[in-house]
């Protein structure tokens, strides 16, 4: 079932919309292909039709929603090329990143990424895969925003429901302790200031997806673009 918070104040109606429909379709609230309604979700959000048809261009724009005219608007079904690409793109700058924080990272800066790992426990032990998709994503964005790359965090953002959502299905059908176990090798790393091993923890934790991906459409089929490779 669709999961809708309240409204951020100051945040734009078109905003408002985009935010917790990227965040339904992500978490498989909306799965590919469902069909949105488009007056009930405007009643449910309590927004007139105008910053809702604003909302849906955008998502259309981002490739989250196909907009079929005169026959309705659908959730999009994942595009495991695209998906690829978002995982490259991170790989490619995050790697670099990883060697960044070797050199930047103050103890306090490290210490926070270990407080992240530790509420990681917690919800794994609970199986709250939203919590962990969170933490997940807030780890990353602290390395970029601690090694002063907020812009490149910015753009992955853009692109990055394309790849949260096979991470969500991913933690489904696979266990997150090696997800974890990653991000512990990669701190490690980064406190013992050796770029070459971080590099490599943070080209290898990229590289998950490539592990899973098969596991991933064998358990959710119905979930992906036909002809999809």
């Amino acid at each position: 079932m669709i999961s809708i918070p309240q409204r951020n104040e100051r945040e734009s109606a078109k905003d408002y919309v985009v935010r917790v429909l990227i965040d339904n379709i992500i978490n498989t609230r909306l799965i590919p292909g469902e069909k949105l309604l488009d007056q009930e979700l405007c009643e449910k959000f309590q927004v007139s039709r105008t910053p809702f048809r604003e909302a849906e261009l955008e998502l259309a724009q981002r490739r989250l929603i196909d907009i079929r005219p005169k026959i309705g608007t659908y959730v999009s079904f994942i595009d495991i090329k695209l998906v690829e690409e978002v995982r490259h793109l991170r790989s490619v700058l995050e790697s670099e990143l990883a060697i960044m924080a070797c050199r930047q990272l103050t103890r306090e800066n490290i210490d926070q990424l270990w407080e992240n790992l530790a509420v990681w426990q917690l919800y794994i032990r609970r199986k709250q895969e939203e919590k962990i998709l969170l933490l997940d994503k807030q780890f990353h964005g602290m390395l970029y925003h601690m090694c002063g790359r907020t812009y490149w965090h910015e753009l992955v953002e853009g692109v990055a429901p394309h790849f949260d959502r096979t991470t969500i299905l991913s933690f489904r059908c696979k266990p997150m302790g090696h997800i974890l176990q990653d991000h512990e090798e990669l701190i490690d790393a980064i406190e013992k200031r050796d770029e070459r091993m971080a590099e490599r923890i943070t080209r290898r934790h990229m590289e998950r997806y490539m592990e899973n991906i098969d596991t991933i459409r064998e358990a959710f089929p119905g979930y992906f673009r036909s002809g999809s490779l």
